[in-house]
């Protein structure tokens, strides 16, 4: 679908800390995808779609738990290189964002990643869905 070439190219538009950006159906099978020139994989595309695989059955477990927190909006799973965000779209599909995590140094021990900009990231998403 034409929409999500749209929002995977919104994405990495939107934020040059984008590495790699993913629609998949709930089987976990990339359908479309948009990779940051230069950038190198940190994961094997192979271990990235078992992920995927991952995530869609995770999101179908959560989905049992809505009627009593509500919808599920996002997950983030945080690594000292990268983010990796996974998010529903709709009953059949998911995006799928892996965002650089470069340090911000909080002291002479410790570094944190950045935040990364869900709000932002959902309104793209939000819009991108609204305009069929």
């Amino acid at each position: 679908m034409e929409k999500y070439e749209k929002l995977l190219n919104m994405l990495m538009d939107f934020n040059e800390n984008i590495r790699f950006a993913a629609v998949c159906n709930r089987a976990g099978e990339i359908l479309w995808n948009s990779k940051r020139n230069n950038v190198k994989n940190l994961v094997p595309l192979e271990d990235t779609k078992k992920t995927l695989q991952r995530a869609a059955n995770a999101w179908d477990e959560r989905s049992k738990i809505s009627g009593l927190v509500g919808k599920g909006l996002y997950v983030i799973a945080a690594y000292e290189k990268i983010k990796r965000i996974t998010i529903p779209l709709d009953k059949d599909h998911i995006l799928f964002i892996s965002v650089d995590n470069t340090p911000l140094k909080l002291s002479k021990n410790k570094s944190y990643g950045h935040l990364v900009e869900m709000g932002k990231i959902l309104s793209i998403v939000d819009f991108v869905n609204s305009s069929n």
